[in-house]
């Protein structure tokens, strides 16, 4: 009789064992994602006040140009390239503090993952897309030989536009199929 109850106490201290268990690695993970937060967080506060450098820098350029007797078009150029880049840092800090740290979850649906990489792809192919036309306006006057590297910038943009396009299509599809799957296994 003895060994008979001796083996329900192994077998609780066993199931206090598991219980324990996935309290620690729940506090493991929970610290793990406020971590993770922070440092996102941090990551953001320093690209926005990257972009807010840049964007006074290219006030002082548009100041410097306006109040110079001989303003050159490059001095301008460089202005709104350096607006175009400071606008999409700051949409990419926006884009880590919403999707990172406030909404500080996992991506449960595959039309939250579409959206949040056309956001983020967009971003990409507008900053491409502007530099590419701000340097073919820099070197279409001055140095012909140089709009190489623009029109392929341009060329990348068109890619990452048509590449989005057909992620687009075939997480679309994908999303159809995950739908048509969970409407044939219907409710239990």
């Amino acid at each position: 009789m003895m060994p008979q109850q001796r083996q329900p106490e192994d077998t609780s201290d066993k199931d206090v064992h598991k219980q324990k268990h996935p309290r620690i690695m729940s506090r493991v993970a929970d610290a793990f994602i406020l971590i993770g937060s922070v440092f996102y967080a941090l990551a953001a506060v320093a690209m926005t006040t990257v972009s807010l450098g840049l964007i006074y820098v290219s006030f002082t350029r548009v100041y410097a140009a306006l109040t110079a007797p001989d303003t050159r078009e490059n001095i301008l150029l460089d202005a709104v390239s350096s607006l175009v880049i400071s606008v999409a840092i700051l949409d990419v800090a926006k884009y880590v503090m919403e999707e990172e740290v406030l909404r500080s979850r996992e991506l449960r649906r595959p039309h939250e993952a579409r959206e949040a990489v056309t956001k983020f792809m967009v971003i990409i192919a507008l900053v491409v897309s502007i530099e590419g036309i701000v340097l073919v306006f820099e070197h279409g006057r001055d140095d012909p030989e140089a709009l190489l590297y623009p029109v392929l910038l341009l060329f990348v943009s068109v890619v990452i536009v048509v590449g989005l396009g057909v992620f687009q299509r075939f997480s679309l599809k994908s999303e159809e199929h995950l739908d048509r799957g969970r409407k044939d296994d219907g409710p239990d």
